[in-house]
Formats: C-alpha cells, sequence, structure tokens
C-alpha cells in the first residue's frame, strides 16, 4: 500500500550506489592482498590493531592458520609496526610491547642506524638513560627484543640479561658520567666485553627460566603468549589423564573427562538472579565452552584463575544452535588436585656415569621439603574424608598416601629401579618437578598415573 510506496521512492535515492560500490571495490582489492601477499596484509593489520590485545591474539591466531611465521621482536631489527623481513616472516613490532612507549622506541631505531646492539651493556651505555629507563629495558628483556645479544637459548639468555640488568644499567651511567666530566677509565674503558657476547660470570649462576617462567613473560609485556603455548609442557601428562584432546572431543550419553587452560570464562544472571558461568578451555588443538550452573559456580570460584590448567568432568552433546558442540562442567579440579589423587609414582632416570659423589645427599635435600608438604595435606585429606562417605580406592588413593619416588639407575651393562621408603612420599607439585628436572634432565623425570581415572 501507501507505506511501502514511501519506502519503494526513499529506496531511489536514501542508499548511495556509489558508496556500496566503493566498499565492494575495496573488499575485492584487500581479498586479493590477502590471497597474494598475505604475509604484508597481516603485517598491516597487526599494526593497525597494535594497542588492541584482544585483536592482536585474534590477528596471530589467524597467521598461524595461515602458516605464517611471526618471529619475536627483536632490538636490531624490529621497527614500530609488523613489518615483514626478507624471508617472508613477520617481525613482531616493538610498539606492541607494553611498557615501551614511541620515544624510546624511535631513540632505539635512530641509535641502532649508526651501527647494531652488540650487548646489553653496549645498548644500556648507547641510550639515554631518561628516555629508556629500567622498566623499559625489563619489557624488552621479557618480550625476548633481546635475545640476540647473547648466546643461548631464550630461557637462559632472558634470565641472564635481567640478572645482568643492574649492573649493566650501574656501568653505563658511570661510564657516561666519566665522558662527561673528561675522566678516562684507568684502563680505557668500563669493563670491555668478550667479542662472543657471551654472558659474564656473574650469570653464569643464573638459573635459566622454565617454560611456564618465559611464557608469562611474554603474555605480561606482549599481551600473548607468542613462543609457545603454556599448556604444551604438560600435553604428555595430561595424555595419561583424559582420553581426548578438545579437537577430537565427541557427544557422547556419559560424562568425559577433559583438560585444557582456563582461556576466560564469562558470567551471567538468571531470572531467578543466580550467577552460571562460562568457562572456555584452550588446550592448543581447539577452543571449548563449558558452562557452570550456579551452586558450582560457587563452589569453585576460587579455582578460576585465568591460564591455569583445569581439569573437568563434563557431560558433552550437539549444539543445534551454532551447530557446533556444548559442555556442561559437573566437576572441576587444578593439575595438582589431579597429581595428589591419580599420580602413584614420580620416577627419576639416572645414568651411574653422571651421578655427584654426594647424589643421595642432594636429592635427599631435593624431596625432604616435599615429603613435609605430604605430612600436612595428610592431615588435611583425613580431616575431609572423616566428614564424607567412603571414597572409592582410585579416588582417594594418591590424596592421603602421596606419591611413591622411584630411582630408574642405569649402569654401562646393568639396569634397576629403587623404590624409596614410605618416609618419602612427596607431594608431586610444580616446585619438586621442575626442580627435579632442572638437576637431572627434563626428560628424565616423569609422574605416573593409576588406570581407569574418574573423578566421582
Amino acid at each position: 500500500g501507501s507505506i511501502f510506496d514511501l519506502m519503494e521512492k526513499f529506496a531511489g535515492y536514501g542508499f548511495n550506489k556509489s558508496h556500496s560500490a566503493a566498499y565492494a571495490l575495496i573488499s575485492y582489492q584487500t581479498a586479493w592482498l590477502k590471497a597474494h601477499y598475505p604475509e604484508f596484509f597481516m603485517a598491516a593489520v597487526l599494526s593497525a590493531e597494535m594497542q588492541n590485545t584482544d585483536k592482536i591474539v585474534t590477528y596471530v591466531d589467524e597467521c598461524h592458520a595461515m602458516g605464517l611465521k611471526i618471529l619475536p621482536p627483536d632490538v636490531n631489527v624490529g621497527q614500530f609496526n609488523f613489518t615483514v623481513n626478507d624471508s617472508g616472516d613477520i617481525v613482531y613490532g616493538l610498539g606492541a610491547i607494553k611498557g615501551l612507549g614511541e620515544g624510546p622506541i624511535e631513540a632505539i631505531i635512530l641509535e641502532r642506524l649508526k651501527k647494531s646492539f652488540k650487548s646489553l651493556l653496549d645498548l644500556c651505555q648507547r641510550l639515554d638513560s631518561q628516555l629508556v629507563n629500567r622498566r623499559s629495558l625489563e619489557a624488552l628483556i621479557k618480550s625476548g627484543a633481546l635475545d640476540n645479544l647473547m648466546e643461548g637459548g631464550p630461557d637462559f639468555v632472558r634470565a641472564s640479561l635481567l640478572a645482568l640488568l643492574p649492573g649493566s644499567v650501574q656501568a653505563a651511567e658511570q661510564s657516561n658520567r666519566n665522558s662527561a666530566s673528561g675522566v678516562e677509565d684507568l684502563f680505557g674503558e668500563i669493563a670491555p666485553e668478550a667479542p662472543t657476547n657471551r654472558p659474564q660470570s656473574s650469570s653464569a649462576r643464573v638459573h635459566a627460566w622454565t617454560e611456564q617462567e618465559r611464557l608469562r613473560a611474554e603474555k605480561a609485556t606482549l599481551g600473548l603468549y607468542l613462543s609457545g603455548h603454556p599448556i604444551e609442557e604438560f600435553l604428555p601428562e595430561l595424555s595419561k589423564i583424559t582420553r581426548n584432546r578438545l579437537s577430537a572431543l565427541r557427544p557422547q550419553r556419559g560424562k568425559q573427562l577433559i583438560a585444557g587452560l582456563l582461556y576466560g570464562f564469562r558470567t551471567m544472571k538468571t531470572k531467578a538472579g543466580d550467577t552460571i558461568a562460562f568457562l572456555t578451555l584452550d588446550d592448543r588443538s581447539a577452543r571449548f565452552e563449558l558452562s557452570l550452573s550456579a551452586r558450582d559456580y560457587e563452589k569453585y570460584r576460587d579455582q578460576l584463575q585465568p591460564d591455569s590448567i583445569i581439569l573437568a568432568e563434563c557431560t558433552v552433546s550437539s549444539d543445534d544452535y551454532n551447530d557446533g558442540l556444548r559442555g556442561r562442567a559437573k566437576q572441576l579440579m587444578s593439575l595438582l588436585e589431579a597429581r595428589k589423587r591419580f599420580a602413584k609414582r614420580l620416577a627419576v632416570r639416572l645414568r651411574a656415569d653422571e651421578l655427584m659423589p654426594a647424589f643421595c645427599d642432594h636429592l635427599a635435600s631435593i624431596l625432604r621439603p616435599h615429603c613435609q608438604d605430604v605430612q600436612s595435606d595428610l592431615g588435611r585429606s583425613i580431616a575431609s574424608m572423616e566428614s564424607k562417605a567412603a571414597e572409592s580406592t582410585s579416588g582417594s588413593r594418591g590424596a592421603a598416601a602421596g606419591c611413591r619416588v622411584i630411582i630408574d639407575y642405569q649402569r654401562a651393562n646393568s639396569r634397576g629401579c629403587i623404590m624409596l621408603g614410605p618416609s618419602w612420599l612427596v607431594l608431586p607439585t610444580d616446585e619438586l618437578i621442575q626442580h627435579l628436572r632442572r638437576e637431572f634432565g627434563k626428560d628424565r623425570v616423569e609422574l605416573g598415573y593409576i588406570q581407569n581415572i574418574s573423578l566421582d
């Protein structure tokens, strides 16, 4: 009728056809650029959203899906924006490092045009400490932007540079004061470093960071995990507890035990005024959302720490609304809780020719604090069990008894296992496991789990 006639007349001039044509052309050009020059396209997209961490995370995931490699920031190569090097890799933009402003970045780029930075001390001496302060230098170290100033892996290099930073800043300030006053050092220079840029002797006593420490530092300075994923280190262990990765989940009637890094969670009020939660777990293979009832949210809310590993017993069903899957969590537990309940042994593999003379005393000093933890944890477990109905053997064994320590001892022509006595039962914390791996090797310390695990 008349209303439609009015709308039809308005449509003749109300929607600018040239505007639509312009958008169509831009869309075509953008799609062509992404198809033919994906690395340059994504570098431009990342640069445009550099101050929006959430979008940076999304676009970095997109780069990985497209098969594009993103290199860590580099003080000798990186620009303010994301760039593409000669190999076709995207170099992380220095402007995306938190705690590093435009002024310090400009000073770094201008100074390196004269010559590349050779060491931490060289960098500290050549940059204005008022402009590039200690906080900025710490951000550069933690983000990986100074990895190429020292030989070694990133975990050792970043730990060493952070340990050397106070002395380097102090030496640089003293050198600059001497230069300003015209005073020459007695030996001509201040603490020149070896041409190989090897760590100074003071850094030789520094323990390399763990993978988790490195990734946490990247998250703090870049807003994301760039060189890895926190769950990767635990995937072999989690495969002994859970049956499937998140990408392999399928709907089924019974409960499933799944695990992942808590990527995030959101809450929502129901009509009754209760608060329910939706958790997103990430195990690097996929992300999966779980709902948590109001009662269970109140029960587990203190466990919902971002970037912590969560194990969930849940039901998985088809979601007809978005043609995917949906999960409903029944129980949650942390990785430490899972270890306490289900780990039955902590095995350490050793070779006779690598043992130090005082090995037994050294091993005892590592284990002893965690044996005391078991005793206090045992008391809490007994008190808790007394207030509940009897639990199944598989569910209570680990919590009440601690974890056996087994030494897998190898000689040139023989091999044997030594099981330490009940007084050496330990609580298998990350601190203990990392300490043992640091002392004896990452691949020589392993937790063994009971079979047929259930959270019931």
